[in-house]
């Protein structure tokens, strides 16, 4: 046997037993799943619904927040919405920018789906402390925080491969590259 034929085999091998192995686990599951008693099942479904509850209650509470809106804010409240949103995307923007208008669009779409994250709208002109302070200097930009903090600032369409053209998909994968969006929301 050549080199090559016993490289093959050991691959074979080692492939086998990693099947095995994974079937064992498969088989072990299902021996504990079929094990479980009537008594199991019901622990189970009611932790599953007290997790759905859960999960409703701070749902309503971000939402009672402003959370799955698109709001604009004042200047002076930023720091206070900061706080109160573990994660927040501020689009800085101002009106006669068309760029703006296709941003904008993106974001309404995105705060329904992402209501988990906070999405806000701050005009850059009437917030010149934020915005010297963030180095807004391209518009629209994009400043993303988490847990108050800023974590980056998309300037215009920069990281976008479609530039202008850029989908609310594409816009939505680089939200949550930087962790400001999470996709079981």
């Amino acid at each position: 046997m050549g080199y090559y034929e016993q490289n093959v085999q050991i691959l074979n091998d080692v492939l086998v037993k990693a099947a095995e192995a994974h079937e064992a686990e498969l088989d072990a599951e299902i021996a504990r799943l079929d094990a479980l008693k009537e008594d199991d099942l019901e622990e189970l479904r009611r932790k599953r619904l007290e997790k759905m509850k859960s999960n409703h209650a701070d749902k309503m509470k971000k939402l009672a927040s402003g959370h799955g809106e698109y709001t604009m804010i004042d200047e002076k409240d930023f720091f206070d919405v900061a706080k109160k949103s573990e994660r927040m995307v501020v689009h800085f923007w101002r009106e006669s920018t068309w760029r703006c208008e296709i941003m904008d669009k993106h974001l309404r779409q995105l705060c329904q789906k992402h209501w988990g994250t906070r999405f806000v709208k701050i005009n850059a002109e009437k917030a010149p402390y934020l915005s010297e302070r963030l180095h807004i200097w391209c518009l629209p930009s994009l400043v993303l925080c988490v847990d108050g903090k800023t974590e980056h600032t998309v300037v215009g369409f920069s990281e976008f491969k479609s530039g202008d053209e850029v989908t609310t998909e594409e816009l939505e994968e680089t939200l949550a590259k930087w962790g400001v969006i999470k996709y079981d929301c």
